[in-house]
């Protein structure tokens, strides 16, 4: 059993917010993206920001390995999804927001490529050794010119163990350079919000281009 599957089988989501995050508002419209556009959420849980990114008029994919954060979110918004076996995984529809129960790495959603995409607690809910496969399938799954905000979070790692594991922005310079324009948009000092003895933590913003 994954780590995340434990997780939601014990209810141990303190990751999952109960509002869009404060990110989406400030940021999103830094893409320029068209209201069409299609955006995909990689290890998207059940979170609220994709109805947000609904609510801008974006087809949202997301993707998710734990079955039951699928079937919450639907739940949670009293909505009935149709559901539809594929080779490399199970697509959970709406009208506009879709949801596959899959691995990451290997799934092929109908709906690629992808114009942007949001990854708020993707990446560094992972360790650092699948980190360059992360980079390669969204390679993969996203269209030349495409636009991702991203969210990370750094920190000594020797100081608590994750996930969310610490990401350092050099470390996101090295993996993203070769395929995305990496620009940081935002670097916020969280140490005094953290209920956690770190003696540092930090937030950083990214818009990355694909080349």
């Amino acid at each position: 059993m994954s780590i995340w599957h434990q997780r939601w089988n014990e209810n141990r989501i303190g990751f999952h917010r109960l509002e869009a995050n404060p990110t989406l508002d400030e940021h999103w419209s830094s893409l320029a993206l068209q209201n069409s556009a299609k955006v995909l959420v990689p290890l998207c849980g059940k979170s609220l920001d994709m109805h947000w990114l609904h609510e801008q008029g974006h087809t949202v994919v997301g993707i998710e390995l734990v079955e039951k954060a699928v079937k919450q979110f639907f739940e949670d918004a009293s909505a009935s999804a149709v559901v539809d076996k594929k080779p490399t995984g199970t697509k959970y529809s709406t009208e506009s927001i879709h949801i596959y129960h899959a691995d990451f790495f290997e799934v092929q959603p109908d709906e690629a490529p992808f114009d942007a995409w949001y990854d708020r607690a993707a990446l560094v809910a992972l360790p650092s050794s699948m980190r360059q496969a992360y980079v390669e399938q969204l390679c993969n799954l996203t269209s030349k010119g495409s636009q991702g905000l991203m969210v990370t979070f750094d920190y000594p790692q020797n100081e608590m163990q994750g996930p969310p594991f610490a990401l350092p922005d050099s470390e996101v310079e090295s993996l993203f350079s070769k395929h995305f324009q990496v620009l940081r948009i935002q670097w916020s000092d969280l140490l005094e919000e953290e209920q956690r003895d770190l003696s540092r933590c930090s937030l950083s913003v990214f818009v990355l281009t694909r080349r």
